[in-house]
């Protein structure tokens, strides 16, 4: 397990955010642009020198589809990203004192403020996907749920840099007393057993998707090389053909030169 009090620890979480405060502007553009945007920005810091971070730049993944419309909504709406976290930190101060006796007033005017504010944000990254923001809709109002809770995703969504959905409780970041949002009081054995279960299994399937995502890129990366050598392949035809046209005019003027040659009348 990784000390985090380790300073080469602490190096490469600062090196991994300022790969996505450099790499910004990306996670802005097109999905279908990412990879090879990233890899152009690694090229550059690696020439200036700055190896670490250029392999740190190298590493970012490309936002998945629901990500790219949280974050178009997020850059787009800061305010309401800003009260979207602050109504997370008030639902769980609502959480703590309903734990402590507290009226269940508080806890439902917090829990109704926040989803307000998710549905605000949701309702503008649906709009930046379009028509085919329907299957999704759901997943985009988890990833805003969980940044609420979870101050690494939040600090994420403030950037406008998530790379994939979020849902609270998947292993993304134990909020303070979301437990007690879904349930209300303490569960028993039972309870933290399947609860742990849930866990094993979110975590091998983000497992799975990461190594899916993974080789998404490859097979991205590759179809871009691919196009890359069909567009040299169409401008090294064209030109060619340029040169062919050149060529068959100046055999044209030759030829018409020598026929103009022959008839010449020998008194000329």
């Amino acid at each position: 397990m990784t000390d985090r009090a380790d300073p080469g620890y602490a190096f490469g979480m600062a090196t991994d955010a300022e790969a996505r405060t450099r790499a910004a502007s990306l996670y802005a553009s097109a999905p279908e642009d990412f990879i090879a945007g990233r890899n152009a920005l690694a090229d550059e810091l690696r020439a200036a020198g700055e190896d670490d971070l250029a392999a740190a730049v190298k590493k970012l993944r490309k936002p998945s589809v629901v990500a790219w419309a949280v974050d178009v909504a997020a850059r787009g709406n800061p305010e309401d990203v800003t009260a979207l976290l602050r109504a997370g930190d008030e639902l769980r101060r609502a959480q703590r004192a309903a734990i402590s006796g507290g009226g269940q007033t508080e806890l439902r005017a917090a829990a109704q403020a926040r989803r307000g504010i998710i549905a605000t944000l949701t309702d503008a990254a649906t709009s930046a996907l379009g028509p085919r923001a329907g299957p999704h809709r759901d997943a985009i109002a988890s990833t805003f749920e969980a940044a609420s809770v979870d101050p690494d995703l939040g600090s994420r969504l403030r950037e406008g840099t998530l790379d994939k959905e979020a849902a609270p409780g998947t292993g993304l970041g134990v909020p303070e007393g979301f437990q007690l949002l879904e349930g209300g009081a303490a569960k028993g054995k039972d309870d933290r057993a399947a609860a742990a279960e849930r866990e094993a299994e979110a975590k091998e399937a983000e497992r799975a998707a990461t190594s899916a995502e993974r080789d998404a890129e490859r097979a991205e990366l590759r179809a871009e090389q691919l196009r890359a050598k069909a567009r040299a392949a169409v401008e090294e035809a064209e030109a060619a053909e340029t040169e062919a046209s050149r060529l068959a005019d100046e055999a044209r003027t030759q030829r018409r030169r020598a026929h103009r040659a022959r008839t010449r009348s020998p008194d000329r």
